[in-house]
């Protein structure tokens, strides 16, 4: 089937903007640079070429959906800011269309003026022989058959009520202009002109019969349009312009690959993953920012982008990406993630050829060559890869939790059915990386994929590390390494603290905690216990910060305001086959 689309001189603009900014005074629009932020943010550097009307008057329908309010800019060649327009730019245009004849009346229509024989319902045996002179049909109408868009329906659908239709732009809402009526066809024959019922029509044949025919479409269509009115004086001249504005959509996200021997040394290697919901980014540099700057409207959309809300269109491309963003500040905060100075000689960070870091104020920018990357499109871009330095570290982290009716217990020895007998009787034992940061930037929070060798070890967080800091990157749990703890009341005090008119009694434990190094080498090992109470009388060196009550200490509403909350913490070095006991007396209030 042969389909060929016809634009007829036939046009009609809808907007009062459209009759005067002629396709002459549209800008070319590129984009010169784009700052990709991990929360899903981007800054949009363009630059727009183009000649003014005579009312010197430029435009463009590249209007972006997500510009972020007071962030959307426009300036000329000589650094002034330009004042811009936005609106709705709607029109009808009707267009020819050849397809192929799908019914009767259509071959008809398409056959006026040939010769034809027709069969007739009416008179099956015979055969009306003539020239079609025409089908008697009135003009298509003019009005918009049901259901297609219309100006009153665009302008409700902008009045943001809840029943108003969601087609916020229209690509080109086709109405096929079909002529009416259509019953009756005039034929002159050889014994006169004749006037027939088209339905009464059952065959057409003929040797020049013609079965295709040309359809009248009306094609509507409503675009966003920016436009930049700069002034009579400008009419006819040149214009460059540069755009700027802040627009959601776009996001990059950091993934590491942590490799080698892993004795001393780790070999770390950090890719972006790109994902694009925005618009097309053609050939352009890309700026991937480690850290995230604060735009406080950031969730409110500019008038300019004349939509009512924020697209949120990662959210809706990759919900499951957009629900879990890593936070550098949550990381930074938690406790052994990033620790010390990095020890060690300063590393050298390998960037990927033609990458440039940099730091910016607070922020650390990496800066990609050109590249492409259209609306839709995923891509990874390596960034760099290093040497850095490696210890092995041990952690026992236990968290006591207290009720009144069990008394003290950890939720990770319970077991996953409690009318099992199995308990887990030890406490699992952490093989961390300290890995130190001797390179020149910043190390964004990122999953980490281990590797030796070709045996993936495992895959966790490397969270945000500072130039000559360390973190901790978890590994696995340590199977020949255990640990476990137990505690003993050794005194209890009837009414020993008067708090908020309730009587308290006081009462003292004895905290044990065991940790065994069924390795074969040397094994420095962290040991913590978090605790509702006041921790004293720590063996073997270890440490105590006393903090405020904490709620999760304790798993009942017994009015445990009294106590405070206690990190104790060892730092060991064990021997292959050590076991040590470590103690602490631990005072906690009781109703």
């Amino acid at each position: 089937m042969r389909h060929a689309f016809i634009p007829s001189l036939a046009f009609l603009a809808l907007s009062a903007l459209s009759g005067h900014a002629a396709d002459d005074a549209r800008l070319t629009i590129a984009t010169e640079r784009v700052v990709v932020f991990k929360d899903g943010y981007a800054l949009f550097l363009k630059t727009a070429h183009g000649t003014a009307d005579g009312e010197g008057l430029v435009f463009t329908d590249e209007v972006p959906d997500g510009a972020v309010l007071g962030t959307f800019w426009a300036t000329a060649a000589d650094g002034s800011v330009v004042p811009m327009t936005a609106q709705w730019v709607e029109r009808r245009e009707r267009r020819e269309r050849t397809t192929a004849c799908v019914s009767t009346l259509e071959l008809l229509r398409a056959n006026v003026g040939k010769a034809v024989a027709l069969g007739l319902a009416s008179a099956p045996t015979t055969t009306l022989t003539g020239t079609v002179i025409e089908v008697l049909d009135l003009p298509a109408s003019d009005a918009p058959e049901a259901g297609a868009p219309s100006a009153s329906a665009f302008a409700h659908m902008m009045s943001g009520r809840e029943d108003a239709p969601k087609m916020e732009r229209v690509a080109g809402a086709v109405r096929e202009l079909v002529p009416q009526g259509g019953a009756l066809v005039v034929v002159d024959t050889a014994e006169g002109r004749m006037v027939l019922p088209t339905s009464d029509v059952r065959t057409v044949s003929g040797r020049e019969l013609t079965t295709t025919i040309v359809r009248q479409e009306e094609v509507f269509t409503r675009v966003k349009r920016l436009s930049f009115p700069l002034g009579v004086k400008a009419g006819g001249s040149r214009v460059d312009l540069r755009l700027l504005y802040f627009s959601e959509g776009v996001r990059w996200i950091p993934t590491y690959r942590v490799s080698g021997e892993l004795i001393d040394q780790a070999t770390i290697a950090l890719q972006g993953e790109l994902l694009n919901e925005a618009e097309d980014i053609i050939a352009a540099p890309i700026d991937l920012v480690v850290g995230v700057p604060n735009f406080r409207f950031k969730t409110t959309v500019s008038p300019l982008a004349l939509e009512a809300t924020l697209r949120s269109a990662l959210v809706a491309a990759v919900p499951s990406l957009m629900n879990s963003q890593y936070s550098n500040g949550t990381f930074a905060q938690r406790a052994g993630e990033r620790r010390g100075d990095a020890s060690g000689p300063a590393g050298v960070t390998d960037l990927a050829p033609d990458l440039a870091a940099e730091r910016q104020q607070d922020l650390f920018v990496y800066s990609v060559p050109a590249t492409t990357l259209r609306k839709g499109m995923r891509a990874t871009l390596p960034l760099w890869q290093m040497p850095a330095p490696l210890s092995h570290l041990y952690t026992l982290d236990i968290a006591i939790v207290r009720d009144a009716q069990s008394g003290a217990r950890a939720p990770e020895r319970d077991p996953a059915d409690p009318q099992s007998p199995l308990r887990f009787a030890e406490h699992r034992v952490w093989h961390q990386f300290q890995l130190a940061n001797t390179g020149t930037g910043p190390w964004t929070t990122g999953a980490a994929l281990i590797l030796r060798g070709s045996v993936p070890l495992g895959q966790e967080l490397l969270t945000y590390t500072p130039t000559g800091r360390t973190s901790l990157l978890p590994v696995t749990v340590a199977v020949d390494m255990c640990g476990d703890f137990t505690e003993t009341e050794i005194a209890r005090v009837p009414n020993a603290l008067e708090w908020a008119g309730y009587n308290y009694a006081s009462v003292r434990k004895t905290v044990t905690v065991t940790v065994s190094n069924l390795r074969g080498e040397r094994s420095r090992t962290r040991v913590s216990v978090a605790l509702g109470g006041r921790a004293s009388e720590v063996s073997d060196a270890g440490t105590v910060q006393l903090g405020d009550f904490r709620a999760s200490d304790w798993n009942d509403n017994g009015q445990r305001a009294p106590n405070n909350h206690s990190d104790v913490r060892w730092d060991l070095d064990l021997a292959p086959g050590e076991i040590k006991t470590l103690t602490f007396t631990c005072e906690a209030y009781v109703r």
